[in-house]
């Protein structure tokens, strides 16, 4: 049987999709992805820490060194210096730390009864995670500034130790 020429492409396509057809009723399946996507996550708990001390005295908060490999991840970081009724100016006073690439804070207080100075960091976004410290299995300090007359130094933080 000879068919019209212009009706060969129609009937070499219409070959193929039968074809097809048959390919897809003999697995009984398409090719389509039906699972969903899942992310991997891990968490770490984190553990709070605080350094306080007298009046009149230095505060240092230590942050355990952690083990061979790991570093200290520093979620929130506060810190106050409170002043008492006969309390001394603060002026241009300054923190430091150690294996935190030398984080600071600078501030200054007036010598003003009961007054207090606060700064809080809060590092643990869910899309950075929580900040560094610089060497691994090595402990890391925040130091307030030295003695001053009637004042008190108080650090509070969170943290958690991975590689």
């Amino acid at each position: 049987m000879n068919l019209n020429p212009a009706l060969k492409p129609v009937s070499l396509f219409m070959a193929v999709l039968l074809a097809a057809s048959c390919v897809i009723a003999l697995y009984g399946q398409t090719a389509t992805q039906t699972a969903t996507p899942v992310n991997i996550v891990i968490a770490y708990a984190v553990t709070p820490i605080s350094a306080t001390a007298a009046v009149n005295a230095q505060t240092t908060l230590t942050i355990p060194a952690p083990a061979s490999g790991l570093y200290n991840y520093v979620c929130t970081l506060h810190y106050n210096a409170s002043q008492n009724g006969t309390s001394t100016a603060n002026t241009n006073q300054v923190t430091t730390s150690t294996n935190f690439n030398s984080y600071a804070i600078k501030y200054s207080l007036g010598a003003t009864a009961n007054a207090s100075y606060d700064w809080i960091e809060n590092w643990s976004t869910t899309v950075n995670g929580c900040a560094k410290s610089t060497s691994p299995a090595t402990a890391t300090t925040f130091v307030s500034p030295a003695a001053l007359l009637n004042t008190a130094f108080t650090w509070t933080a969170t943290y958690y130790q991975a590689p």
